[in-house]
This record gives structure tokens, C-alpha cells and sequence, in this order.
């Protein structure tokens, strides 16, 4: 997996899949993301709401977030997948929001070193919107790929690049990026997503 960069377009996935394919990107598979929201019982203020992702890029593992005002200030994990099983024995504490769950589903495609996934959100029976999943899969260091990352969005999707995600802000070093990473993009865009009637 390479740096990731996560956003909502105003387009459908068809109108994206031929501007991609005109570019030459050529539809390698198909990809899944869902985004499940546990929270508390009612009356029990105490408790954080945790959010639970899966992503078909990582099958074994399950991601948990509990979102704060930063990625840098939530608690997070990866967990193997066991991890769903262990949550549905916590009804105590978490719930799970089955009215929030927000699934992504698409193609994926292949252009020379980036991959473009691009998916349909939907929750329930509601389409919610159009997501696109870039991804670099040449570098796993945010900072020697940014401008690059920058520059093929502008080239491709012109007004979405400004937009950049909060990784892309706040890195300075030479970190390496995160499947996580990723996953706080999606969830960002769920809370956008859910918002929309």
C-alpha cells in the first residue's frame, strides 16, 4: 500500500471511470470499504463512539477508530478480523448504528504507478455520493510523494486538489503513511456523507 489520498467528487462513478480511461487506466478489480458506527446505550454519555472499517486492500484486518478533533488525537488500532466478533459481545458499552453504516463499492484502476479506486457510497438503500481512493504505490513516505500526489489530482480531477488531506498538512519528517491513514480519510467522508438527505 502506498500514500492514499481520499476524496468525495460531484460526478457519477461512470463519468469518473471514462475520464479515467481516457488517461489510459485500465479497470484491474473491484474494491469494498464499509464504515460501521458503535455507540453507547442511550443515557450513557461516558462512553466514546468508536467507528469500525474494513477496507478489501487489507481482507484480515479491521480498523477502529474512536475520532476526535485530529487523527493525531483518536484513539485507533488495527485489529485482525476477530475483532468484529469480540465487539458484538459488547452491547453494554457499544452498539452498533446499523442506520449509519455507510458501504463503498467500485472498480479499481491501474495507471503506471497509481491506483485509482472509485466507489459508489451508499447507506441503506440511499446513495450518498461518489468517492475516489488514489493511491501512490511507488513510496510509502508522504513527504517524497505530496507534490506529485498534488500535482496527478490537478491533472486528472482539477477541483479536487486543493483539498489536501490532513497527512499531507501535518507531516513535515519523513514518516512512513499507514493503512490507517487511509481509513481517516474514509471516515471523515462518512461523517460528510451521512449529513446529506
Amino acid at each position: 500500500m502506498g500514500v492514499t489520498w481520499v476524496f468525495e467528487v460531484d460526478q457519477t462513478a461512470k463519468s469518473v471511470e471514462r475520464l479515467l480511461e481516457s488517461f489510459g487506466g485500465e479497470c484491474v478489480s473491484t474494491f469494498a470499504v464499509d464504515i460501521s458506527p458503535y455507540t453507547p446505550p442511550t443515557g450513557n454519555a461516558d462512553h466514546a463512539s468508536n467507528i469500525v472499517m474494513h477496507h478489501s486492500k487489507c481482507p484480515q484486518s479491521t480498523f477502529s477508530i474512536c475520532p476526535k478533533d485530529t487523527f493525531k488525537k483518536s484513539p485507533k488500532a488495527v485489529c485482525d478480523r476477530g475483532f468484529d466478533l469480540i465487539l458484538s459481545k459488547l452491547s453494554n458499552g457499544l452498539i452498533i448504528d446499523t442506520a449509519g453504516k455507510i458501504d463503498i463499492n467500485g472498480n479499481e484502476y491501474k495507471l503506471n504507478d497509481w491506483t485509482v479506486r472509485v466507489g459508489t457510497a451508499v447507506q441503506g438503500t440511499a446513495v450518498k455520493g461518489v468517492v475516489v481512493e488514489v493511491e501512490y504505490d511507488a513510496s510509502l513516505i508522504v513527504v517524497q510523494c505530496r507534490e506529485m500526489m498534488v500535482e496527478f489530482v490537478k491533472y486528472v480531477f482539477n477541483k479536487y486538489y486543493q483539498t489536501q488531506p490532513e497527512i499531507f498538512i501535518i507531516t513535515e519528517k519523513p514518516e512512513n503513511y499507514s493503512p490507517l491513514d487511509t481509513m481517516w480519510q474514509y471516515l471523515l467522508i462518512a461523517a460528510k456523507l451521512r449529513k446529506k438527505t
